[in-house]
């Protein structure tokens, strides 16, 4: 698609605003231009969704032409193939690939697509304004952009990191040979839990989630007692969450007669709840419903199933810690509803967080070139070659520096990216003195290394404060790291844009003082 950002021939004093935003969606056109394989991909991610919905569809349309017996002489060209055996035909105008591709940038800029604040400032960019008259568009529905650009699967986002990189080498701004690393703390979307808090809202969840089965056709959870054992947990966990320790009174023994209370009323709620569950499962084997609904329905009872099997473990060793002074560690507890795969993380002198630890890779002139992030609160030193491994994958180029704190001192890992093609790897502390050769330790080059680590300092700030880095807005290990992607592509986007203007500043500068 050509696009260039010039003013609208109907409006007569609309002109294409200098800002920010306008010179971000600009590169992200050019970047599409550059490399079309993006838009492939993504036309190809948009196709395997529609295939799904298409093949759900025929599930139905067979389910219904059982339910009723055939005309004469009217047959239906029904098939039970699989997606990737689907033929897509034409049907309604789908979102442009180029679009997709820009609103997911946009995404990684705003931090959101959905948000009310963010949808109001898309709707009154003048940019996207110009954008999509020089298109002859309109603007899509914020549920339409999210459907699309929640189409992309990582092997895209990836694609889209490894072009924009590629771009960046070929215009000259960096050559990733200098590379540092660095980890940080992110909170997830996610309140702090409590063993209480956490119970109280399993329990509630699971009530909720009974009472859409009247939607499926199937009788929903009686209430019976369970809205006033509900009601009396929240005000026990009001009471447990405000009570505080005196000098004649430890704050243990005030809440142990609150959470003997509570246990007992969880359990009674617990109780009833399970032999519900266990009546509403014989009906739903019986229920004869059409696939998509039935698809509906299972996911509902698979949620109740497990919140189930969580509530009897969160009681059992809440129990225990209470009563018993037996405290499991954070790896074998819940901690969030809404994200299970957020950990207790837990650096250095800061305050901990529940969320996630991605380990980042940034180059001598500030593009992020890489992020790991698994489950858990993983080890700096384990990822000291596997970022490496990830920084030469994403360039093309394998470091000739390396410099990353003392949390990232590993002598397997030292040796591994030395073997690898690495000539020099610079870690700080004690930990990466003992493990580095003395000649090296005191060389000019390792020293100014070691100076020159604190330069990611400030891409963690910018990334958490600016990028919204540090809050997550998407939940789930693999939301949470396609979320991050995006915020990454959008900061090296802008990192950019800063640093061609440098260089034309100093390219102009340059010819004044020559001309002079």
């Amino acid at each position: 698609m050509e696009y260039t950002l010039k003013n609208l021939n109907s409006n007569l004093f609309l002109h294409t605003s200098d800002t920010e935003l306008s010179k971000f969606c600009a590169e992200v056109f050019l970047l599409g231009k550059k490399y079309p394989k993006i838009y492939q991909r993504i036309e190809a991610d948009q196709d395997t969704r529609a295939k799904l919905k298409k093949q759900l569809r025929q599930l139905d349309r067979q389910y219904i032409s059982n339910q009723t017996p055939d005309f004469p002489g009217l047959d239906y060209d029904i098939s039970n193939l699989s997606p990737e055996e689907l033929d897509l035909k034409t049907g309604r105008p789908r979102m442009m690939p180029e679009l997709v591709f820009l609103f997911t940038c946009l995404r990684g800029y705003y931090g959101s697509v959905t948000d009310r604040y963010i949808c109001d400032r898309l709707l009154d960019s003048m940019t996207l304004y110009v954008v999509f008259g020089n298109l002859n568009l309109k603007m899509p529905a914020p549920t339409t952009i999210l459907e699309n650009i929640n189409c992309l699967s990582r092997d895209t986002r990836d694609l889209i990191l490894k072009c924009q990189l590629e771009d960046i080498m070929n215009s000259g701004l960096d050559d990733f040979t200098y590379v540092l690393f660095d980890s940080t703390a992110v909170n997830a979307s996610s309140c702090w839990p409590t063993d209480a808090g956490i119970a109280y809202r399993l329990l509630n969840r699971v009530y909720v989630y009974g009472k859409k089965l009247e939607d499926f056709g199937i009788s929903s959870i009686q209430e019976f007692y369970l809205l006033d054992w509900l009601k009396q947990l929240k005000q026990l966990l009001f009471k447990i969450n405000n009570t505080h320790g005196t000098k004649k009174c430890s704050k243990k023994k005030k809440i142990m007669p609150l959470y003997r209370d509570f246990l007992k009323t969880a359990h009674k709620a617990y109780e009833y709840l399970v032999r519900i569950f266990e009546l509403r499962s014989v009906d739903i084997k019986d229920i004869d419903l059409c696939p998509s609904l039935m698809l509906q329905l299972k996911k509902v009872h698979g949620h109740m199933e497990d919140d189930l099997r969580t509530i009897s473990r969160v009681l059992y060793y809440t129990e225990d810690r209470i009563f018993n002074d037996v405290v499991l560690p954070s790896a074998e507890k819940i901690l969030s509803l809404s994200d299970v795969t957020a950990a207790f993380i837990n650096k250095g002198q800061r305050n901990p967080v529940i969320g996630y630890k991605p380990q980042l890779a940034q180059s001598g002139n500030g593009f992020v070139t890489g992020m790991l992030l698994e489950q858990g609160n993983t080890s700096d030193s384990a990822s000291l070659f596997p970022l490496a491994n990830l920084h030469a994958g994403n360039t093309g180029v394998i470091p000739a520096f390396i410099s990353a704190d003392d949390g990232y001192s590993s002598g397997t890992g030292r040796k591994k990216c030395l073997a690898f093609g690495v000539k020099d790897v610079c870690l700080s502390g004690s930990k990466g003195k003992k493990i580095t050769p003395d000649e090296l330790w005191t060389s000019e080059e390792y020293i100014s290394g070691r100076r020159k680590r604190s330069a990611i300092e400030s891409l963690m700030f910018t990334l958490k404060y600016v990028f919204e880095f540090g809050q997550l807005r998407r939940r789930g290990l693999e939301n949470t790291r396609a979320e991050m992607t995006e915020e990454i592509i959008a900061y090296n986007f802008r990192r950019k844009i800063l640093l061609q203007e440098q260089l034309q500043k100093e390219k102009a500068e340059a010819q004044i003082k020559k001309s002079a």
